[in-house]
């Protein structure tokens, strides 16, 4: 695809990108409601806090795609690694890691396709990053 029509389908991928997120909102909504309104023992509700692996970049989309996760119910941004490219995120209906993965992984590259004039690289970190603890100061301060 050239980076003309690139351009020129770009209103029309924020305007979709717009309708699938009110319905992915409408149905996290529905299911939310309707596992509130269920009998204690019958709830489906299983939290999780995972780390998603992310292809935003800019402060803009790293943003949007927090405040975009936390909006829809059910799921909630707790915080970000710009440096290590890593969402985290605590799901109430967690099945499957690799499921909620996958969904929020959706949500992202959908959004990158609208707010993206030409939408490029949606690479993501494949391997975890390993963080160590830093080690205090002799102050005591960190």
């Amino acid at each position: 695809m050239s980076s003309t029509t690139s351009t020129a389908l770009w209103p029309w991928r924020v305007v979709t990108f717009l309708v699938w997120y009110a319905k992915e909102f409408l149905l996290a909504n529905a299911r939310v409601t309707a596992d509130v309104l269920r009998p204690r023992g019958r709830q489906k509700m299983h939290p999780a806090i995972i780390a998603v692996p992310a292809a935003s970049r800019s402060e803009a989309e790293w943003a949007l795609i927090s405040s975009l996760i936390t909006l829809t119910p059910g799921t909630l941004t707790l915080t970000i690694s710009r440096e290590h490219q890593i969402l985290y995120i605590h799901g109430m209906f967690v099945d499957s890691r690799e499921e909620l993965v996958a969904e929020i992984q959706e949500m992202e590259d959908r959004m990158l396709g609208a707010m993206r004039r030409q939408p490029g690289d949606l690479t993501r970190p494949v391997e975890a990053p390993v963080v160590t603890p830093a080690e205090p100061s002799e102050d005591g301060e960190d």
